[in-house]
């Protein structure tokens, strides 16, 4: 049995939380979300990770905190602006099968992980 907290999140539930947090977006008209994106943020989520149960931690199991969380989803809202940039982190995801880290994870050292 593994600890709390450390089970991989599955790519498929990581593209639930994407999708919701586009769909949020305009929902909340923006205000909304930005607020309770800050809210969660230090806890290693977003909305719509918050929505699907799953949290972002450093890779060696640590919390990741707000700072490193907002330049996370920076970088990954500027990657994904681009389309090429979205298939791209979704190939990569689906390659790692150890644990399935994106473009984004690798270059801050996060994972995805179910929340406690």
């Amino acid at each position: 049995m593994t600890a709390p907290g450390t089970d991989l999140a599955t790519p498929l539930r990581r593209l639930a939380a994407l999708v919701l947090d586009f769909v949020l977006v305009p929902l909340t008209l923006f205000i909304g979300y930005l607020i309770w994106w800050l809210l969660v943020l230090g806890r290693g989520q977003t909305p719509g990770k918050q929505l699907v149960a799953i949290k972002v931690v450093r890779r060696s199991g640590e919390p990741t905190g707000w700072g490193l969380m907002f330049v996370r989803e920076i970088l990954k809202w500027l990657l994904h602006a681009f389309t090429l940039g979205l298939i791209a982190n979704g190939i990569v995801l689906l390659i790692d099968e150890d644990e399935y880290r994106s473009i984004i994870d690798r270059v801050v050292e996060t994972k995805v992980v179910y929340a406690d």
